[in-house]
């Protein structure tokens, strides 16, 4: 499979996969259930960002389908369960100015259901802790 097919393909599952139905929720602004498989691209680099249906693994994947990094950053942040017995990601997305206020690089944003957050370094996928609620 050539990688801009392979690149579609994925795209298309991430943003078509439906999660089973699970009762879990996330405690800040509004009551939200984990959807499962989801996707991110950051317009300005191009880059997808795909959450795995687990809801806690990430990985980054350039226009040509080929996979940077793979990475639990749960557990590479060294979080702890909080709130829930087992996090996972119900939001990933740009992060807010505050959070890489400061910092070298670009970054995307994690949120878990749990109300912990991290970023991410985009090229490398070292996560950051930016606390919990």
């Amino acid at each position: 499979m050539k990688a801009p097919l392979l690149f579609t393909c994925i795209v298309a599952l991430a943003l078509g996969v439906k999660a089973a139905e699970r009762p879990l929720v996330t405690y800040i602004d509004s009551l939200r259930p984990f959807r499962g498989a989801q996707a991110f691209q950051d317009k300005e680099s191009g880059l997808l960002f795909y959450v795995e249906s687990d809801g806690r693994h990430v990985a980054a994947i350039d226009r040509d389908g080929k996979i940077l990094w793979h990475r639990d950053p749960f557990v590479e942040a060294k979080l702890e369960a909080y709130r829930v017995e087992h996090p996972v990601i119900v939001e990933i997305g740009a992060p807010i100015g505050w959070m890489i206020e400061g910092r070298k690089g670009k970054f995307v944003r994690v949120n878990f259901n749990s109300s912990q957050c991290l970023i991410l370094d985009i090229k490398s996928g070292d996560a950051i802790s930016m606390g919990q609620d």
